[in-house]
């Protein structure tokens, strides 16, 4: 076809996630088209994450080549760590290919020079997947030995993946088959009627049990093929999406649509709450408690319930954070006798993703009150017992304690300040929950973490940034050593910060290794991991040691359930069936 003239400017007509199945004779794929504004990255992330489970992924990140090489890099920054992140469960590397648009706009000989430099910068950011290479292309030349060699790059990865794609049943087969039988007649289902419909096939070799249909229909949503929402309360009513569009396209892209998108609608005010009924009216043809389980087990939102304790499920009202106002005033937090603590990525192109955040809101935002309906379920009368911007929280506890989370410096630099009401030091959960969160959706950002002096300064100031008493941030012990002037937090590292992993196994692991597995119940693991971390050490010369260090592992991770403190193992010590009454002395004197 040659060339053609340009087609103008492009129109923002991709709203949220559109999938294509595409058959060829290598295999089945699906492309998704993931439309390129910022308010959709979080309902990106979630989806992905669900997608991607099983199979690895080709990823096409699309770059402007008449853009400056600085905002090129933080484009391929954010791909490169939200790639890492939402591909984490998957047991092999993600392709990717940086593809060039508006390439029409720069000449040859500033193209060649562009190109050259921005495949280096690829290479370099992409360090965690394979990356395939830098291709510019001209929409206006369709045949050009760039679009050549990119259906060539194309194909060696699409290779790659299918070689590495896990091999499915042949019910997995049969199942998809039917399911496929059932569009585009119908687009949404339950195992129940489909249960009822292999039964009435004569021909049917399905299994037509629930508990056996489930890993089956698991296995197709992990792969992509559909969607899954499996109902906690009543399996048999767990949704069957066949028409996957329904939900990526027309659910995300209005729910997370830009203002300037003919999708948006204002569900949730400024407030960041919609009420159900609100859902029902914008989605009348689809279930709104379906709606309201996808959202849900895809974390972008969090269920809040009514103080004036209404059963009908109608007045139950969905917190999706999506309207926040930009920024908060730090004059109205009290930083008299404060604690700060920061996490911080160690390498420039690394951020604090959309996807962490997003959740972290919300679990902060639930686990400190939430929200308060004060007169009825139009949202008239509200009062949230938190304050909620743009990239930050801050509440006030039960004990008086007023705690405020921020994230400042380009997404880099995760603070909290503490304001406690008198000279002593509480318990600080909130510093778990962020731990907590963070190993779940950050697996490939590395951080450290550091304590600060939120009183100086304007504690998160966005433009001098956050500092300890000589203006500058320093290693938790180096501050804790240098800093007389609040006694208060000596020793703060050790129960505010955590424990370290040597200390533990000196401590406890060396003196009482046999009671690993005791000490293992006593902090809630369940039984299943422990016979998983007994069956993983039996052999080894020292496994009581390393089942120990399995043991601490696994506690860290777990979050406010059990706080990762020396208050808090020490208190495990002292119970009747550990029994180290002395070890537990000895520690409160050295670590409390």
């Amino acid at each position: 076809m040659g060339s053609s003239k340009a087609a103008g400017a492009p129109k923002p007509l991709t709203a949220g996630i559109i999938p294509y199945n595409i058959q060829s004779p290598r295999g089945n794929m699906v492309l998704y088209d993931l439309a390129g504004q910022p308010e959709y990255y979080t309902s990106h992330c979630a989806c992905i994450e669900a997608i991607s489970l099983s199979s690895p992924a080709i990823f096409l990140s699309l770059v402007d080549v008449s853009l400056s090489q600085k905002e090129i890099a933080k484009q391929l920054c954010y791909w490169s760590t939200m790639i890492s992140s939402v591909c984490s469960e998957c047991p092999h590397t993600s392709e990717v290919i940086v593809v060039g648009t508006h390439a029409d706009k720069v000449n040859k000989e500033g193209l060649l020079h562009r190109s050259k430099a921005i495949e280096d910068l690829a290479k370099a950011i992409f360090k965690k997947q394979h990356f395939r290479g830098f291709i510019a292309l001209d929409a206006t030349a369709r045949f050009s030995d760039n679009m050549k060699r990119f259906i060539d790059v194309l194909s060696k990865s699409n290779d790659t993946v299918v070689q590495h794609c896990p091999v499915i049943s042949s019910d997995c087969h049969i199942l998809y088959a039917f399911l496929q039988q059932m569009v585009p007649s119908e687009q949404v289902t339950t195992i129940s009627q489909l249960l009822s419909k292999l039964q009435a096939d004569k021909t049917n070799v399905l299994p037509t049990e629930t508990s056996k249909m489930i890993p089956l229909l698991t296995i197709l949503s992990d792969k992509g093929l559909i969607l899954f929402i499996f109902n906690k309360h009543s399996p048999d009513e767990s949704w069957i999406v066949l028409q996957k569009s329904l939900l990526l396209e027309k659910v995300a892209g209005v729910l997370f649509a830009p203002e300037s998108f003919g999708e948006y609608r204002a569900l949730a005010s400024n407030t960041g709450l919609v009420p159900i009924p609100c859902i029902r009216e914008c989605f009348p043809d689809l279930d709104a408690h379906m709606l309201v389980e996808f959202l849900f087990q895809l974390k972008l939102c969090h269920l809040v319930d009514s103080t004036l304790k209404i059963v009908d499920t109608s007045q139950t009202l969905l917190d999706l954070t999506r309207d926040k106002p930009d920024s908060f005033d730090p004059d109205c937090f009290n930083t008299k006798g404060s604690f700060g603590w920061l996490m911080r990525t160690k390498e420039e192109h690394q951020f604090f993703h959309n996807r962490f955040l997003h959740v972290l809101m919300l679990t902060l935002m639930n686990g400190c009150g939430g929200t308060e309906i004060l007169c009825n379920p139009q949202l008239k009368s509200l009062n949230r017992q938190c304050i909620v911007w743009s990239t930050g929280i801050c509440w006030n506890s039960n004990e008086g304690v007023t705690i405020l989370v921020d994230v400042v410096e380009q997404f880099r630099y995760l603070c909290v300040a503490v304001s406690f009401p008198g000279p002593q030091y509480q318990e600080l959960t909130v510093l778990q929950d962020i731990r907590k969160t963070f190993n779940q959706f950050c697996p490939s950002i590395d951080v450290e973490e550091l304590v600060i002096d939120p009183r100086q300064n304007a504690i998160l100031s966005k433009s001098d940034g956050v500092r300890d008493f000589n203006g500058k941030v320093v290693a938790i012990a180096e501050w804790i050593r240098a800093e007389s002037r609040l006694p208060k937090l000596i020793g703060i590292e050790n129960d505010v910060i955590g424990p370290k992993l040597l200390d533990l196994m000196n401590e406890i692991g060396a003196v009482i290794p046999s009671k690993w597995r005791d000490v293992g119940v006593q902090l809630g693991i369940a039984p299943g991991v422990l016979d998983g971390i007994q069956r993983q050490n039996a052999e080894m010369p020292r496994s009581c040691q390393a089942s120990f260090e399995q043991v601490f592992n696994e506690w860290k991770l777990q979050g406010s359930e059990t706080p990762y403190t020396w208050t808090h193992i020490i208190g495990i010590l002292r119970r009747p069936a550990i029994g180290e009454n002395d070890l537990a002395e000895t520690l409160a004197t050295k670590f409390k």
